[in-house]
């Protein structure tokens, strides 16, 4: 095995694009990205129609929203190792044609049994492009161009997201809720055409497949994932067995991937201090963004009594600002340095979590969009110098595995997310607001239950209807509003010490612009 950031003997340069077909494949990848970023979210909005429309319970319906991305945390790691020895593109197209089938097979579901098939399949194939796209762009482009590509590949899935949810919700309403289905479907076929005329295949890496190495870290992953996001209903056996079985086969990946010869990723990979801060930054990222959804959602929903579908509403524009954002940052990447451009979109995420410590029951609309936008734009900065930095350590021979590493790890801490600050959050609000709800009827478990976090796991924050159920929190939440407000402006205080803490670790761990190359 080779250094990290170093060729193998047995990769050779991949052919490269220019020009018109440059722009095409950056597009193509951009568009891909959105498939799996985009469809969850319609199907979290619109989980309630699906529901009535299958006839299924509650607990159904939730496994059913989770489904694709649990698929998606199992799979992922294993479509970078498939991508690296058979071919990013073939793979990528594969999963395009999975994501395409499977969705149709939804839109078409007699029964919450054939949804559950569906959505697993769909999952899977999230999990080929989501891990591939980024390792395409990486093996495509030549070092000198490669940065400005992740920016713009980044910017344009941003872009391209963000109409998707609305399209899909106003399918589902006028059409039925199968109709949100085929949003994701439509999009994949663009990319699929996009994909077979413009992209070259990528070379293959000549090694072995470590089968044990990829089942163990699917097992960790959605083991993990799954656990992670039922803590919410306590240290019930549903989430604490899954945790246990998550962390011990993680430990068995971690073990086989030191004394294999051929791993399915090279942990040696985590000696660069650079790719270590890069992967804490992308987890810090999306555990703030699944935190801080659910809390402003409990802000707009319980403080505010207002529907939670304004948060859908406040992150279209946000989206917009954040394919900016991505595509601003590779250039000012380019001009100061990844380490410059990550503590900025740190410090706006820090900014963000701040901004919730001054919300009351009367702040405008507008400051409540700044504080969203900069969560937004914060992760989107951040995310553009954490696929550099993590890319160009990757070795040659696995950057299908290196690419897919960042949703793997982003996956995991976006379940954490909701989970942990919704626990924290409750816990302070109950604290502070139990006593004032004596002689009101409601018990603490009660209050729990209401205040319980209902998300469907999904890989972005869709803010779509069913965060949280409105009519309980509302009514849980009328006597005791500053107690609530107390909660928000705590937990935003106590979070933000997880940016500042990794801010110190970027500017103690990574080089500075000047001294980059001789780190």
């Amino acid at each position: 095995m080779t250094a990290p950031g170093t060729d193998s003997g047995s990769v050779q340069a991949a052919p490269q694009v220019t020009g018109f077909a440059a722009t095409m494949t950056v597009i193509a990848m951009g568009l891909g990205y959105s498939v799996s970023y985009a469809d969850p979210i319609i199907l979290s909005a619109n989980i309630s129609e699906v529901r009535e429309g299958l006839d299924m319970t509650g607990s159904t319906a939730s496994f059913v929203a989770s489904l694709a991305t649990l698929a998606l945390a199992a799979a992922v790691l294993g479509a970078g190792a498939l991508g690296d020895l058979y071919g990013k593109k073939r793979l990528f197209v594969i999963g395009l044609l999975f994501s395409i089938g499977f969705d149709v097979l939804a839109a078409a579901a007699p029964t919450s049994l054939v949804l559950m098939i569906a959505r697993a399949g769909a999952g899977v194939g999230f999990a080929l492009v989501l891990g591939l796209s980024l390792a395409i762009i990486n093996d495509v482009f030549p070092p000198e161009r490669r940065a400005a590509a992740i920016a713009l590949y980044l910017g344009a899935s941003f872009a391209v997201s963000a109409p998707q949810p609305a399209i899909g919700s106003m399918l589902a309403e006028h059409f039925g809720w199968r109709a949100g289905f085929l949003v994701a479907p439509v999009v994949a076929v663009i990319t699929l055409v996009l994909t077979l005329v413009y992209v070259p295949e990528t070379l293959r890496s000549v090694r072995k497949l470590d089968l044990f190495g990829l089942a163990s870290v699917a097992v960790a992953l959605v083991a993990l994932v799954f656990g992670i996001s039922r803590l919410e209903q306590g240290l019930e056996p549903v989430s604490v067995i899954p945790i246990v079985v998550g962390l011990v086969a993680g430990a068995a990946f971690v073990y086989r991937e030191l004394h294999t010869p051929d791993p399915a990723l090279d942990l040696r990979i985590f000696r660069s201090r650079q790719f270590t801060v890069a992967v804490t930054a992308g987890a810090v990222y999306n555990f703030l963004t699944g935190g801080t959804t659910i809390l402003i959602a409990y802000y707009i929903v319980a403080v505010r009594a207002e529907s939670p579908a304004l948060l859908g509403l406040l992150l279209v524009p946000a989206t917009v600002l954040q394919a900016i954002a991505a595509t601003g940052a590779g250039r000012a990447g380019e001009r100061f340095g990844d380490r410059a451009v990550l503590i900025v979109g740190l410090s706006l995420l820090l900014a963000g979590l701040l901004m919730l410590t001054i919300l009351d029951e009367n702040t405008s609309t507008f400051v409540l969009f700044i504080a969203v936008a900069l969560n937004a734009v914060g992760g989107a900065v951040v995310q553009t110098p954490q696929s550099t930095i993590m890319m160009a350590s990757a070795p040659a021979e696995l950057g299908g595995a290196v690419a897919a590493a960042k949703p793997a790890t982003g996956q995991a801490a976006y379940s954490l997310g909701p989970t942990l600050f919704a626990l924290v959050g409750a816990t302070l609000f109950l604290h502070d607001g139990l006593p004032k709800l004596d002689g009101s009827g409601i018990t603490e478990s009660e209050a729990r239950e209401a205040l319980r976090v209902a998300h469907g796991g999904t890989t972005s924050s869709a803010g779509g209807t069913n965060v949280l159920d409105p009519e309980h929190a509302q009514k849980v939440v009328e006597g005791a509003t500053d107690s609530m407000l107390y909660a928000i402006h705590t937990l935003g205080l106590i979070m933000a010490v997880v940016p500042l803490v990794t801010i110190v670790c970027s500017l103690i761990l990574l080089p500075s612009k000047a001294s980059a190359k001789d780190v």
